[in-house]
Formats: C-alpha cells, structure tokens, sequence
C-alpha cells in the first residue's frame, strides 16, 4: 500500500489495479485514491459483466478526457466460475490501451486462476487484509488528530473491544464520539461507553468475564439485556461457546510460550484480547472450561430437540457456569 501512494503521489497511475480482501473499507479507500489521481469521469461495470463489454469500453476513445478510468467491481473474474470469460479478460490484460486504466475491485479472488496470475504479472495487485490492533489503534489516532481530538491512555483500545476491527463501523463510530465529545479534546473510555454502539462479540467478551469472576447476577442481566436488544439466543450461546474456545486456547498456547503475535494470526483476534482473554480466564482452569464447554453443547442439543426453550436453555446454562 505504501508502493500505490507513492506511485500516485507522484502521478505515476498503471494500466491495472486489481483490489481485493477482507477489509472492504481498504478496498474502497484505495479505489477513491486511484480514482482522485487519475481526476477523470470512470465508468463503472458492477457484477458478472460480459468480458466484451469491459474491453469495448477499454478500446472506446472518449471524446471529453486523454484518458479512460474504468472500474469493475465484484466481477468473478479472479475466482471458479466464469472460466471463459476469465480467460478472455486474461489475454486482454496485455494489451491495454496506454491510456487506459482498468480497476479491479473484487470480494472474491481465487489465486489459482490465471487472470490473477497474469493481472499479478503486468498490472498491480493490492490485498487489503484487516489490520492487525496497532496498525488500528495508531489510524484511530490519526483519525481524532483530524478532528482536533485525541485518545486517553488505554481509550484507543477499549474502542476497539467496544465497536470490533470492521473499519467502516470504527469511522462511523468515530464520527459519533467526536459530536458528542464537543469541545472537549480527549477521548476517554467513558464517552465510549456512553455514545458507542457494542458490538454482539463485545456484549460475550463482558458476559464470559463475568462468568469467570462468579457474578451471576452480572452475567444474567447481560444476557437479558441482549435479549431485550433482540439477540438470538442461538447466537449468544454461538459466541459464548468461541468466547471459552479463545480463553482456553490461549492458555494451551501460553503453556507452550507462543508468541502473542502468532496466537492472534492463529485465533484470528487482536492482539490484545488475548491478555484480556487469559485475565478473564484466571477462575476457570483447563477442566473447568471444557466441562463448560461440555455444558454449552448439551444446552444447544436440549434447545435444539426442544427439550428446552432457548431463552430458558441458556439462562440455565450461565446459572450451572458462573
């Protein structure tokens, strides 16, 4: 990504982009910025558009702008599926008019194919892959210092555990805790408590701590209030059962000394979730979660056969944990 700002910084703009990955606000950031340095009218094919038509409007010369912009989005080029058609845009890839750029972006990319090997070849190729928790926390930061703002310590974090890594979600977020901060120029793990909107995964990340420290009543009115918010309980008990499976991995994973960094690649969670994950862990041991564990299953098969209702199937269950 450093590569794409620099070559655009300095006005030097390829034929071909291809953007792909998880995290879709990178995918859209970096379209707009190819975009704003070509500064010309693009034309926009959306979905499994016949390959003719693309190329048509690749060799099209324009009458109001030098120069073609030309963006596909969601194509099914790169992945199973459109062989022939994936084909034809491969040939096409060399013979690109010099003054037209084509950009990719695309939710699914089959490294296999030989449109993504050739596109790899001769044009350039930008996975947008989630960012890992400090490369978030220090764009969060960034973010506050546009609007005059700025974190408190450890506030930038409790973000993150509050509103989840989806990008998109954090700059919305983020627009809502600068209005409501007003004037004031420090953003503190209060106001994100106050004005925030937590994510499902951080409501389990509260109900499994108090779980582990024993506060029943805690953990009760936690999953009333989801309830109340319409959460399935299906659901709950979904993410309360990879709650346990994290805490429990990451202490099978400390055991053997694993470096954070790999357990968090492993687990697919930040970073900083496992500390949290082991603190919030400290009353279980490794018998004890399974026996949850355990416990989580025989609850979804009673729910599910329905020898129990799900709202009572999983009250019960906190009951028998904390």
């Amino acid at each position: 990504m450093q590569q794409l700002k620099s070559e655009l910084s300095r006005g030097e703009i390829r034929n071909l982009y291809v953007l792909f990955g998880e995290e879709r606000f990178l995918v859209l950031h970096y379209a707009a910025e190819i975009e704003a340095a070509c500064g010309v009218a693009k034309t926009v094919f959306d979905g499994a558009m016949p390959v003719a038509e693309i190329i048509m409007a690749a060799e099209t010369v324009g009458f109001s702008a030098e120069k073609r912009l030309i963006f596909v989005r969601n194509s099914g080029l790169f992945a199973q599926g459109r062989k022939e058609e994936s084909e034809k845009m491969a040939d096409y890839f060399a013979k690109i008019p010099a003054d037209t750029t084509l950009v990719f972006t695309e939710s699914e990319i089959d490294k296999r194919t030989r449109a993504y090997k050739t596109a790899a070849k001769l044009g350039a190729m930008f996975e947008c892959a989630p960012l890992a928790s400090a490369d978030l926390t220090k764009w969060l930061g960034f973010l506050a210092k546009k609007k005059g703002k700025n974190f408190a310590s450890g506030a930038a974090q409790h973000f993150l555990r509050t509103c989840g890594s989806d990008m998109s979600t954090l700059a919305n977020e983020m627009e809502k805790l600068v209005h409501f901060c007003g004037e004031k120029s420090e953003i503190s793990a209060r106001d994100i408590d106050e004005i925030c909107t937590q994510t499902l995964e951080a409501r389990i990340f509260d109900l499994t701590k108090a779980m582990g420290a024993g506060r029943t009543a805690d953990a009760l009115k936690l999953y009333r209030d989801m309830l109340f918010l319409k959460e399935s309980p299906y659901m709950i008990l979904t993410m309360m059962i990879r709650q346990l499976r994290i805490i429990l991995l990451c202490m099978a994973h400390t055991k053997k000394n694993t470096p954070r960094a790999q357990i968090a690649k492993e687990l697919k969670i930040m970073d900083f979730v496992i500390g949290e994950a082991l603190s919030h862990g400290r009353r279980f041991t490794e018998e004890s979660l399974i026996a949850a564990l355990e416990k989580c299953s025989d609850t979804d098969l009673r729910m599910k056969t329905g020898l129990v209702s799900p709202e009572i199937g999983v009250e019960m269950l906190l009951i028998s944990i904390a």
